[in-house]
């Protein structure tokens, strides 16, 4: 992979595709609203149909990273990237409304709980495939009967499905061995293909949904080209083409939105920003998201092990320096182990800069003359993740701990990450379904051994929070599971990331949200 150095020249790429503010954006004047609960029992109801209107003109959007896959149910099923295309294709049962970042109606019209265990959809009766067939209960019994088989990173969320029952065409109904107060929130995860073609052969090269546009053309070194779905339950797009593109270099994507080569971007590096900001025809949105840092240490691996050498490790940092001088405006400190944005988050004493004290934890934990570690991590990652890390080193080599960067190219740092091969690793993740449980029970619980850290008290209060539908219940289970993490320092949080936005001005209608994967449907072109 070919080594990029400095953010003027290479295109800052995101794990997690939420970004960060630049030089010049307020971070007060997108306050985030008060993380709310989801829906548990019932549906809102359905929003009506739209007026018609006819598709015009092409947007041309810019994506933060290559589109890995077309195919959301297996191994990438939590890639925000592949879910924000996507979802222009194939829908789900439920989605986040950009406004209010509420639970509400997708291809399910209605939902209830009518027990604990069970949770009832009832889909649209109008909505179709792109080859004209009609979505029912079978297609979205196998989507997710495919998600569980594949055993993907989403697979995690289902464990608790017990059976999947189609009563009629317009029925599912999702029985699970205990109560789990996520499902809805999960199910936003699923997108829905026809079950006699999803598990056919290349039928991911080129898939077909219920979405507001059709795939005309992809590959994974071109750009993925939609077409407008005249015939969409929902009315048709406000563009007749929508195209997404990859620029691996900062200096030519920037160069191509301010010509007008593409309509649309995120995840800018923070040093873009105010040229853009001075360009009239271009605009810049900002709002807290859902992305935040960490530095996760191997519990499993000494000195990891020991919770004062991870303590130690965290009072090392002057992280408000750090956040000042890398990247300004495009963050805020983190104070939980998830972003303030995000249902379940739960404020806990910053770890002060304390180099002092961290000697001190060092001594007691017997490494007075501190240790050698390594750190991995994968170019891209979030803003600033290269100098973050320098930052980060010089300040531990100032306690004795001598850490070494290893830089991976992702699939092997992926590989490395997955096995607990490393000591320590950097990267950015996104609160995906913007409930607690995505990150929290998936990362944290024993049985994901993601970070080597296991606690039997950890793992109650998130099976817990999972096994109710009362979300003041969770919420105050979450605030529990917060504060244990946070206190035996499983990792470093230093910042929650802001989601850019910058595009030109003949694009209208954009409502810049915290979610990590941005729909450009209803988006008209002047």
């Amino acid at each position: 992979m070919k080594e990029r150095n400095t953010m003027k020249t290479t295109r800052r790429r995101f794990l997690a595709y939420t970004g960060a503010g630049g030089l010049g954006l307020l971070a007060a004047a997108c306050t985030p609203a008060a993380p709310t609960a989801p829906a548990a029992s019932t549906a809102p109801a359905a929003s009506a149909k739209p007026a018609a209107r006819v598709p015009a003109g092409e947007i041309k959007v810019a994506v933060p990273v290559k589109v890995p896959t077309l195919d959301p149910h297996g191994a990438q099923s939590v890639e925000d990237v592949s879910h924000t295309v996507l979802q222009h294709v194939m829908e789900t049962l439920v989605r986040r409304d950009a406004a209010s970042g509420n639970l509400v109606p997708g291809l399910a019209t209605e939902w209830k709980n009518p027990d604990p265990t069970m949770w009832s959809f009832t889909l649209r009766t109008d909505a179709r495939f792109h080859d004209g067939s009609k979505v029912t209960s079978a297609d979205v019994k196998g989507s997710l009967e495919r998600v569980i088989a594949l055993k993907g990173a989403l697979a995690p969320q289902f464990a608790q499905v017990d059976s999947i029952a189609t009563p009629d065409g317009s029925t599912v109904q999702i029985k699970t061995k205990t109560p789990v107060g996520t499902l809805l929130a999960n199910m936003a995860m699923v997108p829905i293909a026809p079950a006699a073609q999803v598990n056919a052969e290349g039928f991911f090269k080129k898939p077909i949904g219920s979405g507001p546009f059709k795939v005309l053309s992809w590959s994974a070194d071109a750009d993925l080209r939609l077409e407008a779905n005249l015939d969409y339950w929902g009315g048709p797009p406000g563009v007749k083409t929508l195209v997404f593109r990859y620029y691996p270099e900062v200096a030519p994507l920037v160069t191509a939105l301010e010509t007008g080569e593409i309509d649309f971007t995120w995840l800018l590096a923070p040093d873009q920003l105010p040229g853009l900001q001075r360009n009239a025809q271009i605009k810049v949105d900002s709002v807290p998201g859902w992305t935040y840092y960490f530095l996760w240490m191997n519990s499993s691996r000494q000195p990891f092990t020991d919770k004062r050498v991870r303590q130690a490790m965290a009072y090392a940092l002057d992280v408000d320096k750090m956040l000042k001088d890398l990247l300004g405006a495009s963050a805020k400190r983190a104070t939980a182990p998830i972003p303030s944005t995000v249902f379940g988050h739960a404020p806990q004493t910053p770890y002060n800069y304390d180099p002092s004290k961290a000697k001190q934890l060092l001594a007691q934990a017997g490494l007075p003359n501190g240790f050698d570690a390594d750190v991995i991590w994968n170019p891209g990652s979030a803003p600033q993740d290269r100098e973050l890390l320098q930052a980060m080193i010089s300040y531990w080599n100032a306690i004795g701990v001598r850490v070494k960067s290893q830089e991976m190219e992702r699939a092997v740092w992926i590989d490395n990450l997955n096995k607990l091969n490393w000591d320590m690793d950097l990267q950015a993740n996104a609160v995906t379904t913007g409930d607690a449980d995505f990150t929290l029970g998936r990362l944290y619980h024993s049985r994901a051994n993601r970070n080597g850290y296991k606690n039997p008290d950890l793992d109650k209060f998130l099976d817990d929070a999972v096994a109710t539908v009362d979300q003041d219940r969770r919420k105050a289970l979450y605030a529990q599971a917060n504060k244990t993490i946070w206190d035996d320092a499983v990792g470093i949080f230093p910042a929650e990331l802001f989601n850019v936005f910058a595009y030109r001005k003949r694009v209208t209608g954009f409502v810049p949200t915290a979610t990590a994967i941005t729909s450009f449907a209803n988006l008209t072109v002047q």
